[in-house]
């Protein structure tokens, strides 16, 4: 191409190619710095001298430029310093260091509070020895007491404990925590159980203060009229978070696709960049005092916000881009776009796999780029132009962002036009109407008042609008996840969808050779692909997930059906494993009924997940060991009545179940006396087997019981073993491990549990007999392809 020519496509090569290298540095490392460093400057070199020459493919030298630079930005911010925090993993320690954000209180289904304070580290004390220190660190404590303590933003915090590395559920399409928590310059986490924190106050008045006295401001004013749910939600939507919401209302929101409203994002900063020009445009002022309304209600917004990462990212973004389409400079808005994600994203690499931005983006695309068209197409097929506006905007954010979506969620919300054209107006007033009334709060406290009463009102409008479009049929429709195949060309078509008709016909009437090449390419790929199903043989998949410290094992045939045997799940109820662990797992892998539940006992870890999945996905039967319908009622907290129980029954030793050749066996169902507290030795153990393969899952199966399996003759011979116990020593005896001479062993383990799991000694024991040895905290979740003969393991993260 000549220079200057196709800027925009040029643009998006090299960000393309720099998010590629990114890419690249996290999947298969990167070589030495020096060596990329010396490749860049080559490079640069190459990239002008070609610009000199005016070289009509200098273009590619910028292409491998960028790849280089993506490559050696992601080495200098995953590389963390020799004295960040995070080198203290697993030591106990003091550290000292200054609070960043306002403390968050979070309530378990027991009444306990935690207190999460998050700290720019300085000063850390190991062994004696104080020394300096960095990085951000998550410090969390227990309210002993009804009042939090007095800390401010920029307080001196103290605290003592055992540094962990933060480490979130490693599964596909769940959100990578430690890496999301990296990009916001958070490494580690401690806590401090019942010691607390000890606060040093300084009297500095910091610019963080002063943001978080006008967001107080703001939440009693709300509180003076309003409930304490209304004001949670309608702080949520002009500030984000979502502590406080009722969770009907955050569920509804979910469902009908617009629960981004609660999170600051690209939607409000657009909202407050159009207003600003619908009023400059009302009142006929030229194009720059336009652009000076646009910029300070954007920076007003983005101070009152706290000026966190999100915002300043969606402030750039979105900011920038509405206003040069205020200025009516589209093409301009274009190249911002795009200049701005290879800013970003060169400062800061790990915002590309930060969900936020990837859908900040995509949908600051779609509006751009895909919105115009659409708003188009509907009103020439006589939609009226309002209408048609808004519904453009929902389906290009949608369109534009669906792989992102599909690949976490699976879940697309057809509600979600509706809840645009009806509920998403009405929301922006609340917003508008909602920052007006906190600044009038200051000067005129009663007007304030009036407005957040009708600022309720509209809440309520809201909510019945939400709630009855999220119980509309098929409100939700599953998709399928994405790989990278189907991602090209579902942007591929997009591209296409974007030519002018001029652009189409000139690729469509090329010469024939190119259709004959193109079409040579279709077949083969088509011939290979269909080959490989045909002669592919059927298998059997058996997903060990992660769910922490819990068992989770979910079971397709080859004829696609499934089954769970176990679903993990929290003792104190914090977080619903289930909901958002166990669910969001099957819906990526494309089940969405569940032929039936194995539970090998009623303990939380192994059995609380359940209740969640009953209530959101169809499920068959389950099948429960001998401690009673209540026991595992009070493990999933379901009412006594709730009709889900309906579908448990237990478990009968001896019992088989046979389906597209797969065998699943009752193998093991000990009797438990009805004065006998329910326990680890209530454990069922189930065996699945197709063709020469077969999985033995044990629960938390005590040794005792192990040799009682063994006395009543059961032979539990098996190719791969669940780890009985979590790798507790009350497990896997060596009689037992002989009898089952597995191959493979899975253990089921949370990363840095309090428990100890696995024990050294265990592991050592399954060393000894020549076990290979897969573990969930280490290898993320484990999957098993088999078709009965041989065997291949996948482990998520190495």
């Amino acid at each position: 191409m000549e220079t200057g020519q196709h800027q925009q496509v040029f643009l998006a090569g090299c960000l393309f190619m720099l998010w590629a290298g990114i890419a690249a540095g996290k999947i298969f490392g990167a070589p030495g710095q020096l060596a990329l460093g010396l490749l860049f400057i080559l490079l640069l070199v190459a990239a002008g001298v070609m610009v000199w020459r005016r070289s009509r493919i200098s273009w590619l030298a910028f292409l491998l430029l960028f790849l280089v630079l993506g490559m050696i930005r992601f080495m200098a911010v995953d590389k963390l310093p020799k004295q960040d925090i995070s080198h203290f993993a697993q030591q106990e320690v003091k550290v000292t260091g200054t609070l960043r954000e306002e403390p968050r209180v979070t309530e378990d289904l027991t009444g306990q509070k935690k207190i999460r304070y998050e700290i720019d580290v300085s000063k850390v004390n190991a062994a004696g020895q104080e020394q300096s220190a960095s990085g951000g660190m998550y410090v969390y404590s227990r309210l002993t007491s009804q009042e939090l303590p007095q800390v401010q933003v920029g307080d001196e915090i103290k605290a003592s404990g055992k540094v962990r590395i933060p480490q979130g559920y490693q599964n596909p399409g769940q959100l990578d925590t430690k890496l999301l928590l990296k990009a916001q310059g958070i490494t580690a986490s401690l806590s401090t159980g019942k010691r607390g924190i000890t606060v040093m106050p300084r009297e500095t008045k910091t610019f963080a203060r002063w943001i978080i006295s006008i967001r107080e401001h703001y939440r009693n004013q709300m509180l003076q009229v309003m409930t304490k749910e209304d004001a949670a939600a309608v702080f949520a939507m002009l500030f984000g978070g979502y502590e406080g919401i009722k969770s009907d209302l955050l569920q509804d929101f979910t469902a009908t696709g617009i629960v981004h409203i609660l999170s600051v994002s690209g939607s409000h900063i657009s909202l407050l960049a159009a207003v600003m020009a619908w009023l400059a445009g009302l009142l006929h002022f030229p194009k720059g005092i336009t652009a000076v309304m646009v910029i300070g209600a954007i920076v007003l917004y983005s101070i009152l916000s706290g000026c966190v990462p999100p915002v300043i990212r969606s402030g750039i973004m979105g900011g920038l881009t509405f206003l040069a389409l205020a200025l009516e400079r589209e093409k301009t808005a274009g190249h911002i776009l795009l200049l701005t994600g290879i800013v970003m994203t060169a400062i800061s690499p790990l915002l590309l796999f930060h969900i936020s931005f990837q859908l900040s983006l995509g949908a600051t695309a779609g509006l751009l780029y895909l919105a115009p068209k659409i708003r188009k197409w509907l009103c020439l097929h006589g939609m009226p132009e309002l209408a048609a506006g808004s519904m453009a905007i929902t389906i290009a954010a949608q369109a534009a962002t669906l792989p992102i979506l599909a690949w976490y969620f699976n879940q697309v919300s057809l509600s979600s036009l509706l809840a645009n054209l009806l509920a998403v107006p009405v929301i922006e007033l609340i917003l508008i109407a909602a920052l007006l009334a906190g600044l009038a709060g200051f000067a005129l406290p009663l007007a304030g008042k009036v407005i957040f009463t009708a600022v309720s009102l509209l809440l309520g409008i809201v909510a019945e609008i939400v709630r009855i479009l999220a119980r509309l049929p098929a409100s939700q429709i599953w998709v399928p996840s994405p790989n990278a195949a189907g991602v090209a060309v579902y942007y591929l078509l997009l591209g296409w969808f974007l030519l002018k008709e001029e652009q189409r016909k000139f690729l469509v009437q090329q010469p024939g050779r190119h259709k004959h090449w193109l079409a040579a390419v279709g077949g083969v790929a088509l011939l290979v692909f269909g080959g490989w199903r045909y002669v592919h043989p059927p298998e059997l998949m058996v997903h060990f997930v992660d769910v922490g410290q819990g068992d989770c094992c979910l079971v397709m045939t080859p004829g696609g059906h499934a089954f769970l045997f176990d679903t993990g799940g929290t003792r104190d109820g914090t977080f619903d494993v289930g909901a958002r662990v166990d669910v969001p797992y099957l819906l990526h892998y494309g089940v969405r009924r569940l032929d039936a539940v194995f539970l090998t006992h009623a303990h939380e870890d192994h059995a609380a997940g359940c209740g969640a999945i009953l209530h959101k996905i169809p499920v068959g039967k389950v099948y429960t060991a001998g401690e009673g319908l209540s026991a595992y009622a009070r493990s999933m907290r379901l009412g006594d009545n709730d009709p889900v129980l309906q579908k448990f029954e237990m478990a009968r030793q001896g019992s088989r179940l046979q389906i597209d050749g797969v065998t699943i066996e009752v193998l093991y169902a000990p009797a438990i006396a009805a004065d006998q507290p329910a326990g680890n030795e209530a454990s069922n153990v189930y065996r699945v087997s197709y063709g020469r393969a077969s999985f033995l899952l044990t629960g938390d199966l005590t040794k005792e019981r192990e040799h009682n399996l063994l006395q009543a003759g059961i032979n539990p011979e098996s190719t791969v073993i669940k780890a009985g116990h979590h790798g507790s020593d009350t497990s896997s005896s060596e009689e037992f491990l002989q009898a089952v001479h597995p191959g493979f062993a899975v253990f089921c383990v949370g990363r840095d549990n309090g428990f100890g799991h696995p024990k050294g000694i265990v592991l050592k024991r399954y060393e000894a007999a020549g076990i290979k040895i897969y573990r969930t905290d280490e290898n993320g979740a484990i999957v098993f392809h088999t078709d009965g003969r041989t065997m291949q393991v996948e482990p998520y993260a190495s």
